[in-house]
C-alpha cells in the first residue's frame, strides 16, 4: 500500500511518516502547492498512490481571521483539489479537520461533541475547515475526515513550540503564567493521533470521525498538568478570554468524543493526562 501524505515536515505529517515507514511518500509545500488543482492532479497521476493523507492547512487562527481568502483557498478549494485529484486516481483521501467546526452552541462541561452533532463555527478557520468537509464528502466516495484537537508532537512545529513546551520554558523562566480557564479542548498528542490514522486507512474503514486523546481540560488545566508532571514550581493563574487579546474568537467549549470508532469496532485513544505523560518523557522534561 502506498501512501502520500501532503504536509510532512509538520508536526502530525513527521508523525505520519514515521508510523507509515517505506509506505509512506511526503510531500511539503514546496513540493506541492494544494491551491493548485491542476499541479495536485499531476503530482498524484505521477505518484499513484492508494491513499493520499492531506494535513496541509493554513490554521493560525487569528491570522485567518485577517485574511479569510487564503484560509479558504488553502483549507477549502485545497481540500477539494485534494480530493477530486485522489478520487481521479482511484486513491482514498484523508482531511485533517478541527475541533473548532463547534463552539457556537451552549454546551457544559462533560457533553462533548460526537460525530453526529452538527457543527456551528466562530470563526473564519473554523468555517474554511468546515466547508472543506462538505467538499470532500462531495468529491471522493473513499474518504475519510478527521476531526481533532489541540495538537502537539515531539516535531517542532512552524510556531517553534508546543503548547506545553511553551509552558515549560516561560516557567523555567519565572515568568507568571496567565491561562485562559474558559476555552475546554481535549488536547491530542501527535503520535497517538498517527497511529490510529494508520489503523483506519489500513483496515479501509471511511467516514466521519472524530480522534483526540479522552476526556477534557481548560487550557489553564492543560498548562497545571505540564508543569506538574515536569515537577516545575511556577505560578499560574486562571484569566478569562476576554483578557486576551485575539482577533478571532474561541470556542468556550470544542472537547470532542466518537462514537464512530466505538461503531467500527476500534479503541479511542487514551486519557490526555498519559498521553502529556508520555510526551514530556520523550522531550526530556520529566
Amino acid at each position: 500500500m502506498k501512501v502520500v501524505v501532503i504536509g510532512s515536515i509538520g508536526q502530525l505529517g513527521q508523525d505520519l511518516m514515521r508510523v507509515f515507514g517505506d509506505n509512506a511518500i511526503g510531500l511539503c509545500h514546496q513540493d506541492l502547492d494544494v491551491t493548485d488543482g491542476p499541479s495536485v492532479l499531476v503530482a498524484l497521476n505521477s505518484l499513484r498512490p492508494d491513499w493520499v493523507i492531506n494535513t496541509a492547512a493554513f490554521h493560525r487562527v487569528d491570522d485567518c481571521e485577517a485574511n479569510p481568502t487564503l484560509s479558504l483557498a488553502v483549507n477549502t478549494l485545497g481540500a477539494i483539489n485534494v480530493s477530486r485529484a485522489a478520487a481521479q486516481v482511484n486513491a482514498g483521501v484523508v482531511f485533517l479537520s478541527t475541533d473548532y467546526v463547534f463552539g457556537g452552541e451552549i454546551r457544559e462541561r462533560g457533553h462533548p461533541h460526537n460525530e453526529n452533532d452538527l457543527p456551528h463555527p466562530q470563526n473564519v478557520y473554523g468555517v474554511s475547515k468546515w466547508a472543506g468537509e462538505q467538499l470532500v464528502m462531495q468529491s471522493n466516495t473513499r474518504y475519510i475526515i478527521v476531526r481533532t484537537a489541540g495538537l502537539y508532537g515531539t516535531a517542532t512545529s512552524r510556531k517553534g513550540w508546543t503548547f506545553p513546551e511553551m509552558m515549560i520554558h516561560k516557567a523555567k523562566a519565572g515568568e507568571t503564567l496567565q491561562v485562559v480557564n474558559d476555552q475546554i479542548t481535549s488536547p491530542t498528542y501527535t503520535a497517538d493521533l498517527a497511529i490510529k490514522l494508520r489503523e483506519l486507512v489500513e483496515q479501509g474503514i471511511t467516514g466521519l470521525f472524530h480522534i483526540t486523546n479522552s476526556g477534557e481540560c481548560s487550557w489553564f488545566e492543560f498548562a497545571r498538568t505540564t508543569l506538574e508532571i515536569a515537577k516545575i514550581k511556577a505560578t499560574i493563574e486562571p484569566i478569562n478570554t476576554s483578557k486576551t487579546q485575539t482577533r478571532a474568537q474561541r470556542p468556550p467549549y470544542s472537547a470532542l468524543t466518537s462514537v464512530r470508532l466505538i461503531e467500527c469496532g476500534l479503541n479511542p485513544l487514551r486519557i490526555w493526562k498519559e498521553a502529556l505523560k508520555d510526551y514530556l518523557q520523550t522531550k526530556g522534561h520529566t
